[in-house]
């Protein structure tokens, strides 16, 4: 794993190499584990769990109670997500295999991809690093989480994906989005906004085109927020044109986007009292409003 200024790495845990078997947990109903449980069933130093996401849970409190210095999680950053919020604040390291579509969280940390070399990783090396992480309501995120047009896009793909492959079903929700495209009226810290997305990242993310959205190597700590400014279909298109071409902050300065890197947040729309639903890396939650957003620094390892 590449040093990061803003990380600290650590040897405080017993290395891995100390251990009979280190536990690996993947759900063998997950797409990539017809790919990755033939190579994890035969090493001679793992001890494969397969495991629903409820079971995941369950096992990794037993692990933490044990003292377990390290396990570990296959898939994608929704998996990823959920072991960390049992494993944040305890002793217990987490290493991951990528096993997802996108896995924002392993390309952030420069994390190998491939299942041989994670692996490799996760038994021989010593060191761990305390990483950073929001929550939203108390719920745990790694990576992002929005309010919107992203979570109607994602809600569309996913009926979609039934139909035709994640890169078809992403492309058509994508269109039938923009075409639908509707505003609403959020309260950032109690200012009334008209938009149409609200995002929120955890560190300060690039704002041009083509790495928009990722974490930045040695960006400020906090929660990197953004909230379109747009009334209609049309002014959403000259925004994107124009985000793709000319960056985010030239539209931060035209009054288009807010942009901040913050501690906390408050997102509210004051007339959905039952609850909005929110993309937290890729997973869709409904969640009560108003949505309370802080950030963690240096929490898990």
């Amino acid at each position: 794993m590449p040093e990061q200024d803003t990380h600290q790495f650590m040897s405080d845990n017993p290395t891995p190499t100390a251990l009979a078997k280190l536990p690996v947990f993947i759900n063998p109903k997950s797409g990539s584990a017809a790919m990755l449980l033939p190579y994890l069933r035969q090493h001679p130093r793992l001890l494969v769990h397969e495991v629903n996401p409820k079971q995941l849970t369950e096992q990794l409190r037993t692990e933490v109670a044990k003292g377990s210095p390290r396990v570990l999680i296959a898939g994608g950053d929704g998996t990823l997500g959920l072991a960390a919020s049992v494993l944040v604040g305890t002793n217990t390291a987490m290493a991951v295999i990528a096993g997802g579509t996108l896995n924002h969280f392993v390309g952030n940390l420069g994390l190998p991809t491939s299942v041989e070399a994670a692996v490799e990783l996760a038994l021989n090396s010593p060191n761990t690093t305390q990483i950073d992480v929001g929550y939203v309501n108390e719920r745990l995120f790694l990576n992002t989480s929005s309010v919107g047009m992203y979570v109607r896009f994602v809600r569309t793909r996913e009926h979609l994906e039934r139909y035709m492959s994640y890169r078809m079903a992403s492309i058509v929700a994508g269109l039938r989005r923009l075409m639908r495209l509707r505003s609403a009226r959020l309260y950032v810290n109690g200012v009334k906004l008209r938009s149409p997305l609200a995002f929120i990242g955890v560190r300060e993310r690039e704002l041009s085109y083509p790495v928009l959205g990722q974490a930045l190597d040695k960006g400020q700590h906090g929660l990197h927020v953004i909230v379109v400014r747009t009334q209609n279909r049309w002014e959403m298109l000259k925004l994107s044109f124009n985000a793709i071409f000319r960056g985010v902050s030239p539209l931060a300065k035209a009054k288009q986007v807010e942009n901040r890197v913050v501690d906390s947040i408050t997102i509210d729309n004051h007339y959905r009292k039952q609850g909005i639903y929110v993309a937290l890396d890729g997973e869709i939650a409904l969640l009560k409003t108003p949505l309370y957003y802080r950030y963690e620094r240096d929490v898990l390892k």
